[in-house]
């Protein structure tokens, strides 16, 4: 998934910071009477290391004395994240970096076929990736991150791809671009106050998403380097929280063992979720049980107002606990860190933060209202679905993913039905009919929703005791939220079979996804 920044509002916001105070990091200056010319010889304590790129189109060249800038500023980096590390207890980790006798940072130089104009901050990137990956076909990487800057010869003459994707984050290098020069109005000046862009395009693929930092911890120590567009950095006071050390720690370039099943899914599910708002403390408290075919390490939450549906979580608020034992999760959040209490609807996000890196990722939602959160996700008292079968569907994607309409009720949030959309592509109306197994007593239906597109909202329930003659329980309108939703029908009803229609999608689509089907009885 990309993650934009737009470059002219970095240019106005970052030269409007200059003459900001410098931060409380200070740099160690590279020793550079020493010449490494001929010193190519690159070490690390680190069994993996940032793989750093400097990628020179072809009507480019590199800009003057890029290794020793380079190098310095990545240095600088280095410590920036070992300070918050150590502050927020984790240890003096950091990410590795290839360095030779010299104190210079390994950089891969690739020399670009094709001129500026190729390589667009729009679209850009597949054709630079292409050249970098083909590059790395002959020469070792030392890990699976990567730290891509492009060469701009002259500020303010930049188009080049800006923004994190996975594992790959892309920046700018330009003329005189280094720490010392962030603060002052000259170009050499504006040029460096890019820097903090780079760091924050970095963390994006160091694993961040963004975050925008609790009310508290932003008084105390600044601005978040992972929200807006990283112009605080060295020149004024900027941080990184708790939750972001968590997840920056678990990554592969942290790492001080080698392992081989980095990133991999370990098949982790939220096998229970309790969740409330407490009034008397102004809290939400939220508590679980999990499973996984792997050590979880940390969960994490976040908190994200959808003030516009692409606000980018630049806003959000997250926190980090341990696990209790190996299976359960508490924590409390008070909403006084809240930054915004408008009447939103709010993305709430659990991940599992895993040892091999892999953060698995359960959202939900809920309707902020007159300051208060309205929490309605969480485990309902649904009947027992292990001898439930599903009878019917109208279509089922079995070919680009595992959108199986038998997902509708697996007890698995993490997998969906997604009706089908290669081919012959599927549209309204879409159904499926469940069977209960046994007449029970039912005034209200379970619809988890999953976090992606296409989500059900007109539906209609039809209900039936022998397959054969129906009822009709209503029409129905769920929302663009993800988590589970309830649908209370107008009276309990008996009944063994249920039928579900769906006839628009919350996005306009033309397709349907749900990730489960409930039913119980208050």
């Amino acid at each position: 998934m990309r993650i934009f920044l737009n470059i002219v509002i970095i240019v106005a916001v970052l030269t409007s910071l200059s003459s900001c105070r410098k931060s409380q990091f200070a740099l160690s200056p590279l020793n550079d009477s020493l010449s490494n010319a001929l010193d190519t010889v690159y070490t690390s304590d680190h069994p993996y290391n940032l793989n750093i790129v400097l990628f020179v189109p072809s009507d480019m060249v590199p800009n003057a004395d890029y290794e020793r800038r380079i190098s310095e500023n990545l240095l600088y980096k280095q410590n920036f994240v070992k300070t918050w590390m150590q502050h927020w207890g984790y240890g003096a980790k950091t990410f590795g970096l290839l360095k030779n006798a010299s104190n210079r940072v390994k950089i891969h130089v690739i020399q670009g076929k094709l001129p500026t104009s190729s390589y667009p901050y729009d679209g850009g990137e597949p054709a630079m990736w292409q050249e970098i990956s083909d590059y790395f076909m002959t020469h070792q990487k030392s890990s699976d991150h990567y730290f891509i800057l492009t060469t701009v010869n002259k500020y303010g003459k930049q188009m080049a791809p800006y923004y994190g994707i996975g594992t790959k984050c892309y920046g700018i290098d330009f003329p005189d671009m280094e720490i010392v020069n962030m603060g002052r109005t000259d170009t050499a000046g504006l040029a460096s106050s890019w820097i903090g862009g780079n760091t924050h395009e970095m963390m994006h693929g160091l694993n961040l998403p963004h975050n925008g930092g609790l009310v508290s911890q932003n008084a105390l120590y600044g601005t978040p380097i992972i929200t807006g567009n990283g112009g605080t950095f060295v020149v004024a006071p900027t941080y990184l929280d708790a939750w972001d050390c968590a997840v920056l720690g678990n990554g592969q370039v942290f790492s001080s063992t080698a392992r081989t099943d980095w990133y991999q899914d370990p098949g982790a599910k939220i096998k229970s979720l309790h969740a409330h708002y407490d009034d008397a403390s102004q809290k939400v408290i939220v508590s679980g049980k999990f499973s996984s075919n792997k050590k979880v390490n940390f969960i994490g939450f976040t908190n994200d107002p959808k003030r516009s549906a692409g606000d980018g979580n630049y806003d959000s608020e997250n926190w980090v606990v341990s696990p209790i034992g190996v299976d359960s999760f508490y924590t409390e959040i008070a909403i006084t860190e809240f930054k915004d209490r408008g009447n939103y609807q709010n993305d709430f996000t659990i991940s599992l933060i895993h040892e091999n890196g892999y953060r698995h990722v359960n959202s939900y939602s809920y309707q902020m209202i007159s300051g208060k959160p309205d929490i309605q996700f969480g485990d309902r008292p649904e009947y027992n679905k292990s001898n439930w079968s599903l009878l019917n569907f109208s279509s089922e994607e079995s070919q680009a993913e595992n959108g199986f309409a038998i997902n509708l009720i697996d007890n698995d949030r993490s997998t969906q039905w997604v009706s089908r959309w290669t081919g012959t592509s599927s549209t309204h109306p879409h159904y499926f009919t469940i069977d209960m197994a046994t007449i029970k007593p039912v005034n209200r239906f379970t619809f988890v929703q999953r976090a992606g597109g296409s989500k059900p909202k007109d539906i209609q329930i039809q209900v039936s005791s022998d397959n054969i003659t129906w009822q009709n329980a209503g029409s129905y309108v769920l929302p663009n939220a993800a988590g589970p939703t309830d649908v209370k029908l107008a009276s309990t009803l008996n009944f063994r079979y249920f039928k579900v229609t769906i006839t628009s999608a919350t996005d306009g689509t033309q397709w349907a996804a749900l990730s489960e089907i409930g039913t119980y009885k208050d």
